[in-house]
């Protein structure tokens, strides 16, 4: 093969692989870029649907009976907890929503919602909120009572194993340059009300925790 020859196929094999390299990129981008935000509330006003059952990792434990509480008082005070968001695509992706662990605190009568997570996502279906749990403290200052006794001070929602996760579906569908805002709420004025006054610190079940948080879209 002469210099002239190899020289145009050399040529003819770079068109191609950049070519190929472009053809590459432009399937990754193909879906087009969305945007989602994640904010939480200690107890948002219920105008959802009831409660569903989470996907809880860890064994399983005994929930306690929540027949303490009068449902006419609001607990106030704060909820602390560390925790990573993520959302799950359609096609079984788990795109993280937060750096990581990341410790909020919000009201218990949800006064504020404060945003807790957002960022550029793929445009595509996503199917559930993935939130794993590592802390989950409680402070009342008032308005718990358990059997007709105040219930004040630290609470802690009993995480066994190293982490608590939760799930819940969606069903959202993020279009090219579209946003969706979802609410996590932690529906703390139910689950408070199956708090063990009889341990130190005041404890609650990390199942009855994990099946009454909700998730919205707002």
């Amino acid at each position: 093969m002469n210099r002239s020859n190899s020289s145009i196929l050399r040529s003819g094999l770079s068109v191609l692989l950049i070519w190929g390299l472009a053809s590459g990129c432009g399937n990754l981008t193909a879906g087009g870029v969305g945007e989602a935000s994640v904010a939480m509330s200690g107890d948002a006003p219920d105008d959802g649907p009831t409660p569903q059952m989470s996907v809880v990792s860890g064994p399983a434990q005994t929930s306690h009976d929540a027949d303490g509480g009068s449902g006419e008082d609001d607990p106030e005070g704060q909820i602390e907890a560390d925790l990573s968001v993520f959302l799950v695509a359609a096609d079984g992706d788990l795109v993280p929503m937060t750096d990581g662990q990341v410790r909020v605190r919000v009201d218990l009568q949800g006064v504020e919602e404060p945003e807790i997570a957002s960022r550029s996502v793929t445009a595509t279906t996503y199917t559930h909120l993935r939130m794993v749990f590592t802390e989950i403290d409680v402070e009342v200052d008032a308005g718990l009572i358990i059997n007709g006794e105040p219930v004040v001070g630290s609470i802690d929602v009993e995480i066994d194993d190293a982490s608590l996760t939760v799930e819940r579906p969606i069903d959202v569908e993020i279009g090219d340059g579209e946003r969706v805002d979802l609410l996590i709420d932690l529906n703390a004025d139910s689950w408070l009300q199956a708090v063990d006054p009889t341990a130190i610190p005041p404890t609650v079940d990390a199942q009855v925790f994990a099946d009454l948080v909700t998730v919205r879209v707002r």
